[in-house]
């Protein structure tokens, strides 16, 4: 079980990582983060935006040091975030999906469906860290982290990769 661990810290860390960059890489990156929190007060759309990045590295971070505080951590803020998509849709609000940086899609059920799967790693990797007693095998890191980091890709990648298998609304 140790293994099915480092593969979903691996994962999260690496989509938080990339989440995180992709709001921090610049300030115009922030702000235009920070522009689809919209049903926030403007004053603080800013501040919040920052200190969104800066949860996910503190998640990452928390993920590699300690596994089990990093495991309830990125589940706190996988609810969060849901929490916001499903209020937002509820509110008629589908402003662009930043997550992982300048998109144009907007918010839409895909992102819940992505973050439940997330939220479903988060709960995996919970019952292997409590499962954990055998050792670390380079021959199990071979395998745990490249599934991981393949993972993490789909998981980035999946509003991208559902468009390409669900229908497309409104058209001919």
């Amino acid at each position: 079980m140790v293994h099915v661990l480092v593969a979903c810290q691996v994962l999260l860390a690496t989509v938080f990582v990339v989440s995180a960059y992709s709001k921090l890489r610049s300030r115009a990156a922030l702000r235009s983060f920070a522009a689809t929190l919209g049903s926030l007060p403007g004053p603080i759309r800013f501040p919040a935006a920052l200190a969104t990045a800066v949860v996910e590295v503190v998640a990452a971070a928390g993920l590699v040091v300690l596994p089990r505080a990093g495991l309830a951590a990125g589940g706190v803020l996988l609810v969060v975030f849901s929490t916001w998509i499903a209020v937002s849709l509820r509110g008629g609000r589908r402003e662009p999906c930043r997550c992982f940086g300048a998109s144009v899609t907007p918010l839409g059920p895909v992102h819940l469906v992505r973050n439940g799967l997330l939220l479903l790693v988060v709960g995996l990797g919970a019952v292997a860290a409590a499962f954990t007693g055998g050792p670390v095998t380079v021959a199990g890191l071979a395998l745990a982290v490249p599934a991981g980091l393949v993972g993490a890709v789909l998981l980035i990648a999946f509003d991208d990769l559902a468009e390409l298998f669900l229908p497309v609304s409104g058209g001919a």
